[in-house]
């Protein structure tokens, strides 16, 4: 009874403390700490013998006292130790038992006084240690000083006996005598490694020492051992589960994002090995005659496709890791604004502007639909049928499906696509669209105009516009994320998105336009097998032409409307004077020398050229081949009137 009453009382007593330190307020405990320990039987049969040599009759009734505290009679065990005082008066054990029962009745001065009876008739560790629990519900700074140093002594004579470590424990707590407490517990732990109220003291300093992982450790292994769920809950709700909370958060979370930018590099990497493998793959293409992809050449594309994919999926997955890290960035700025106790105005306002403009262009960008529109004013048959005549017999000649829809833009690129559901694409359903810029159109011959559209209807041969629509979509975000940064003045390089949307798009094209150029030189080599050598190179080389005087000429006559106030004249007619003939001769030149970049979306001009020319293919007669394109399109002036407004609605001014 004793030995588990106080047990009960110092147990309260830590715990009230503990609680009443992290929380402020003190907790109302109602708790059994478990089955009563067993009695030493030595120490007893020591008891036994001395209060022999005061009264051999008085042992019985001893030991009837005994059983009925151990029993849980306290009231008849109060009586009884109150029969044994009258025949012993000078056994300083009754007094300690006595003690204790009243401090079980709240008789708390009551208990101080026997317990000082106890001590003045033997001050033996268990008297001092039992004096010392009954001054520590008194609570004042003396009785916790005295407290304190009873408890001290009584360890030092019984350093293996738990109940005066745990009293020296809690009283060293509450005399602020911390590091006493520390090896208190330390000591507690050593002998009694079971002891529910060691652990959970454990868990408080560890704790206090920001070892948190530590402290809900010892926590849950006091719980386990009897403590009350209440008690271990009060000090998780006083900080220490938030705590919790945000290590583990701030350890996942650096953990993903460590295994995502990982996932990023070894994206990258894939990207740059595919590139090269594209390069010795295309050095070692046998000059078969055939038009149709070789099984290795297959395997290529169907990797790139692979790696395309979780490219375009790994965008996705990456837009939490975004707005953590700008979450993360601006909330540490914060806090280590707050620690210096001061918030510069100017570079606040900077962190919620870029907080604010990051998250619209996330969201913008994830949630923007990508329109299926014509990409310029459509040709119908009865409008161009020579045209349309043109293109389906060179579909015919190719055995291949036609275009369904003929467009029209102000630039200078001939391109095809496809367009309707993704289903319908990857069956080869999709509605296939022709476009032609009005800027290269003027000085082609329809002998090469057969062989770039030969080049274009490759890509539907090889399927290359099949699928991608995932990542046209990946493009088009990547690309609305980065206007969105720049128009809201948030791209920074402290400014995680800015980043990401850098590297990702690098990341993004390296791999992308490895697939493009791949796409590009099987193009080419179906249309020159399929239409001839040397009409696709000068198809290609005129095309690039015409686009270089193009721009030069619209450049040009865009700045003198602009400088003079006037209207541009019609763009497609002009003729490139003497003043930009060395530009362009410049420009070309430079096409003709440059290298092809791991970020070119085709292959280098001399590159194509060297290739194209290396299959010898023979030219396939095209009728009236010499003779003009726009011969072929009846109201082409008007059309290029028409493309040259649109040109001048893009631009402020004209």
């Amino acid at each position: 009874m004793i030995r588990k009453f106080l047990y009960k009382r110092t147990t309260e007593i830590s715990i009230i403390l503990v609680i009443t330190i992290l929380t402020g307020c003190a907790p109302s405990l109602d708790f059994d700490p478990g089955p009563e320990p067993t009695r030493d039987p030595v120490l007893e049969a020591t008891i036994i013998r001395e209060l022999e040599t005061h009264d051999p009759k008085a042992v019985p009734l001893y030991q009837e006292a005994t059983q009925a505290g151990d029993d849980g009679d306290f009231e008849n065990a109060y009586i009884l130790y109150g029969q044994l005082v009258d025949l012993v008066p000078e056994f300083p054990t009754v007094y300690r038992r006595l003690s204790y029962i009243e401090s079980y009745r709240g008789n708390y001065s009551v208990a101080i006084e026997l317990a000082r009876m106890a001590v003045d008739l033997d001050p033996n560790g268990y008297n001092q240690s039992a004096l010392a629990v009954a001054l520590l519900d008194e609570g004042t700074p003396q009785a916790t000083r005295e407290a304190f140093n009873l408890a001290s002594s009584a360890v030092e004579k019984l350093p293996n006996d738990d109940q005066a470590v745990l009293a020296l424990m809690v009283s060293a707590r509450l005399a602020f005598e911390e590091d006493v407490m520390r090896q208190s517990n330390e000591r507690l732990l050593e002998l009694y490694p079971g002891h529910f109220l060691a652990h959970y003291v454990a868990g408080i300093l560890a704790a206090s020492d920001g070892k948190w992982f530590k402290a809900e450790r010892e926590l849950l292994i006091s719980q386990e051992l009897g403590m009350p769920p209440e008690a271990i809950q009060d000090v998780m709700d006083s900080g220490l589960a938030w705590n919790l909370l945000l290590i583990r958060s701030v350890f996942w979370g650096i953990l993903a994002i460590g295994i995502w930018f990982i996932g990023l590099g070894i994206l990258y990497l894939v990207g740059g090995h595919l590139s090269k493998t594209t390069i010795q793959a295309l050095a070692s293409e046998t000059r078969s005659g055939q038009t149709q992809i070789s099984p290795g050449e297959q395997n290529l594309r169907s990797r790139y496709r692979a790696v395309i994919r979780i490219l375009s999926i790994y965008y996705y997955i990456s837009i939490p890791f975004v707005v953590l890290l700008v979450l993360v960035v601006v909330a540490s700025a914060y806090y280590i604004f707050s620690l210096l106790g001061f918030f510069p105005i100017y570079v606040v306002g900077i962190l919620g502007l870029v907080l604010v403009v990051s998250l619209i262009a996330v969201l913008r960008a994830v949630f923007r639909r990508v329109k299926d529109t014509p990409p310029g004013i459509e040709l119908a048959r009865d409008q161009v049928p020579q045209l349309w005549a043109m293109n389906d017999d060179i579909a015919s000649m190719l055995n291949i499906r036609s275009v369904d829809m003929i467009y029209l833009t102000p630039d200078e690129s001939i391109a095809v696509n496809e367009s309707g559901s993704l289903m319908k694409r990857m069956r080869g359903a999709g509605v296939r669209n022709l476009i032609l810029g009005m800027g290269v159109l003027p000085g082609l011959t329809q002998c090469q105009f057969a062989a770039v559209l030969a080049h274009e209807y490759g890509h539907f041969s090889n399927q290359d516009t099949a699928g991608g629509i995932l990542a046209y979509r990946v493009y088009v975000s990547l690309d609305q994320m980065a206007r969105q940064l720049i128009s809201g003045g948030a791209a920074f390089r402290f400014n995680p998105v800015w980043l990401f949307v850098v590297f990702y798009q690098r990341v993004y094209l390296k791999v992308t336009l490895g697939a493009k150029r791949l796409q590009e030189v099987l193009a080419d080599r179906y249309a020159a097998y399929s239409i001839g050598s040397e009409n696709l190179v000068a198809g290609l080389i005129n095309v690039v032409q015409e686009s270089i005087r193009f721009r030069l000429k619209a450049q040009n006559e865009i700045k003198r409307s602009l400088e003079k106030k006037i209207g541009i004249r019609n763009l497609y007619k002009l003729q490139i004077n003497e003043d930009l003939m060395a530009e362009f001769e410049t420009k070309y030149t430079e096409e003709l020398t440059e290298k092809t970049s791991d970020f070119a979306s085709h292959p280098a001009l001399q590159e194509r050229i060297d290739r194209i020319s290396s299959y010898m293919a023979a030219n396939k007669p095209i009728q009236n081949g010499d003779l003009p394109l726009l011969d072929l399109i009846p109201e082409a002036e008007e059309l290029q009137e028409e493309m040259t407004q649109k040109i001048a609605d893009r631009i402020p001014g004209l």
